[in-house]
Order: structure tokens, then C-alpha cells, then sequence
């Protein structure tokens, strides 16, 4: 390698790993030792006192538990045929702290040794699972221990290239300019590439049915959508479509149960409100059907009038939201664009909502999942089987 160890921080592994990994044997797909190596992992994070504190590395630890690989693994008919295709190196984000773990999961079930940049971003989740990590590598799992290689290093276009240059996956998790820039690392002729780019999400309720729901509750699910990580996340959504009857009772009702939730437990930072008050400014410029409904800069509301494709590239974070009444649900295709991600929902119907995707070949939208779940963690993300795209399929005559 043209590297060196003093180019990095190793969080899990060090650099005789990382040099020694072109070496070694990719595993099957869901092989026993990863499976057990994440179920105990499960465990060990459970029994950490800090995980209580911070509800993503509890959804992870519950994700990653043994019942629940083997049900995920009772969906790839085809594991058996399928290996790792040797080492996979991931960009993680700076926006989701615990991302970065996620993207691991599927890169080891899938057969890969790994290499995670992991963001100079200094979070709690990310010491948690790595000293939980180092705990089991050190000890019942050291033969797994070189699969494993978790760093942080400052943007540098050479070891970003020499990384690529071993890997035989790249996968990408980032802004787009982000994305544009590591791609000038080239990767070997037979290295695939997934990259996550900028997205935005929307989400649908009907109007009638949140009236015979819990507003706390759905003012709590909206908010884990939203506000727990300032909508940073491609699957938070951006705007409010509201269908049904009794629209203006049911958007009364729900912003004054949002609104109390968020006083309560969001702190927001001044930056925020004036970025916020400058994305209507601009958008108020190209557009003279919109309107700002809010009496607060903790839920910001942007009435419009009409939908239309540009309408996301003026979306902002840290409870912005666009919101629109339709009289038919069709009305939603013009922001169903590309970098729509997912569609969440409350009251309306997966199914219809799915019709109209593909009745109208929309190029968007890769995901359809009920108000208060689009941060939940997947093996599917952006249209990818992630373990499948991760892995190879070996044929042998019998597919």
C-alpha cells in the first residue's frame, strides 16, 4: 500500500488488517460465524448502559439479533449459491450516526471483508458499537477479527483511491457532491458500485382516519420521521399531502399536537431558523402560490397550491414542511421525481399508492412504509437488495 498507519484512526481493526484483507477467503453468504458474530453483538449492546440513551443503537441491537437475521436469511432462497465478492469499502455518512453500522451488517452477511470510513463526526452511537465490537473481536470472535476494519481519515484523495483500488464493491452513503467526488477514484474492472445520494421523502395521511387516531401517538411517530435526526435523513419526509374529507380539522389537530412535542424535546439552533426563513424567501421568488402558515420556527409550514418537480430543491430541515391538500391522491406524481425516496402513510392505501408508482412509471420512490417507520432499519435501501448486491452469485446449473 502507498499508505501509512499515521494516515488513520482506527476504530475497530488496525493496519495490518487492512493490509493483509486482499489475502483473505470471501465467506459464504450468511454464513454461522456471522450470524453468531451478530447475535452475540446483539447481546453485548443490550448490556451496555449507554444503549438505553440512544434509541438507534437499540433499534440495531434488537435488528441484528439472531431471530431476526435467520428470518431475513429464510428470504434469499439462494443463499446457498451466492459468496462474497472480498472486500467491500464503504463511505459512511455524517448525517445518521448509526448508518454506518447498517451498511457493515450487510456487507459481512453478505460475505465481504470490510472497510468502513466511518465520519470524523464525533457520536456516542458509533463509540458504543465499536467498543462492543473490539470486545468480541478480541475474544470469542478473533477469527473474524480480520474482516473488520473501521477508520476515520481526513478527506485525502489518495487513500480514498487506494481503498477503491483494492476493493471489489464500493458503496457510498452521502451528498451528492460527495458521491461526484469519490468517484474519481477508479475501481478495478470487475468492482461494482452503490451509491446513495441526496434524496427526500413525502408523506400522506388521510385526513379521516387521523380523526379516530391518537394525535400524541401520531405526533410521536411523525416526530421520530422528522425531528430526531433534523430531517437530515433521505427518508424524513419534506412535505404533508392531505386527502379525505376533513382536511382543515385533521391539520388542525395534528401541527398543535406536533407543535407540543416539539417544544417539549427538540432543541433547535438559531442557524436553523434563519436557513429556514431563507429557503421560503428564495422559493417565494420562483413561486406566487405558496404561503407561510407558521406561528412558531419550530414547525414551519409551507402551504402550496400546487405541486410541482422543483418544489424539493427549496426543502430545508429541523421541521420545514411543505404541505398540500389534494382531492385526489394522482395529484402526487409531478414530486414523485428520482429523488424521491419513500412515501410514507397514514390511513391510505399501500397498494394504491404502489398502482399509482407504477401505473405512471415513476422513476422515484423505492420505498412504502406506514407513518412513523421510515427510519427503520432495512436490508433493502434505495432499490438495493443490499446482501444480494453485496454478494455473487455462483452458478452451478441448478438455478
Amino acid at each position: 500500500m502507498r499508505i501509512n498507519s499515521d494516515d488513520f484512526e482506527f476504530l475497530v481493526g488496525n493496519f495490518e488488517i487492512m493490509e493483509q484483507m486482499q489475502k483473505l477467503p470471501a465467506l459464504p453468504m450468511f454464513s454461522d460465524r456471522t450470524v453468531d458474530f451478530f447475535s452475540s453483538l446483539s447481546r453485548e449492546l443490550l448490556k451496555d448502559k449507554r444503549t438505553r440513551q440512544n434509541v438507534d443503537v437499540m433499534s440495531y441491537a434488537y435488528w441484528i439479533r439472531k431471530a431476526s437475521i435467520e428470518n431475513v436469511k429464510s428470504k434469499h432462497i439462494d443463499y446457498t449459491s451466492r459468496i462474497g465478492r472480498g472486500i467491500a469499502f464503504h463511505v459512511a455518512p455524517s448525517n445518521v450516526p448509526v448508518n454506518f453500522a447498517v451498511s457493515m451488517t450487510s456487507s459481512i452477511l453478505a460475505g465481504n471483508a470490510t472497510i468502513i470510513r466511518v465520519s470524523n463526526k464525533r457520536f456516542e452511537q458509533v463509540e458504543i458499537i465499536c467498543d462492543a465490537m473490539n470486545r468480541l473481536l478480541t475474544d470469542t470472535f478473533k477469527e473474524m477479527r480480520p474482516y473488520f476494519c473501521l477508520v476515520r481519515y481526513e478527506h485525502n484523495d489518495m487513500i480514498t483511491q487506494e481503498l477503491s483500488s483494492i476493493c471489489d464493491v464500493r458503496i457510498i452513503w452521502g451528498g451528492n457532491q460527495t458521491i461526484e467526488t469519490i468517484r474519481k477514484a477508479y475501481l478495478p474492472p470487475r468492482a461494482i458500485e452503490m451509491a446513495f445520494a441526496d434524496r427526500h421523502s413525502i408523506a400522506v395521511i388521510h385526513s379521516d382516519t387521523y380523526l379516530r387516531s391518537n394525535y400524541d401517538e401520531v405526533a410521536k411517530d411523525f416526530y421520530t420521521d422528522t425531528y430526531y435526526t433534523d430531517q437530515n435523513a433521505c427518508s424524513s419526509p419534506r412535505i404533508v399531502i392531505w386527502t379525505g374529507s376533513k382536511t382543515e380539522e385533521a391539520r388542525i389537530e395534528f401541527w398543535r399536537s406536533l407543535k407540543k412535542l416539539v417544544q417539549k424535546d427538540y432543541r433547535m439552533k438559531p442557524i436553523q431558523a434563519v436557513d429556514k426563513y431563507t429557503s421560503f424567501c428564495m422559493l417565494g421568488m420562483l413561486k406566487d402560490k405558496i404561503h407561510l402558515v407558521s406561528d412558531n420556527n419550530y414547525v414551519v409550514r409551507v402551504e402550496t397550491e400546487e405541486l410541482f418537480p422543483e418544489l424539493m430543491d427549496y426543502k430545508n430541515g429541523g421541521g420545514y414542511f411543505f404541505e398540500y391538500v389534494a382531492e385526489d391522491l394522482e395529484e402526487i406524481v409531478p414530486v414523485l421525481t428520482k429523488q424521491c425516496q419513500t412515501i410514507s402513510f397514514l390511513g391510505e392505501s399501500k397498494e394504491r399508492i404502489k398502482d399509482i408508482v407504477f401505473r405512471n412509471g415513476v422513476r422515484g420512490v423505492d420505498r412504502i412504509v406506514p407513518l412513523g417507520q421510515t427510519m427503520g432499519l432495512e436490508f433493502i435501501w434505495d432499490g438495493y437488495k443490499m446482501i444480494e448486491s453485496m454478494s455473487r452469485f455462483v452458478y452451478a446449473g441448478e438455478y
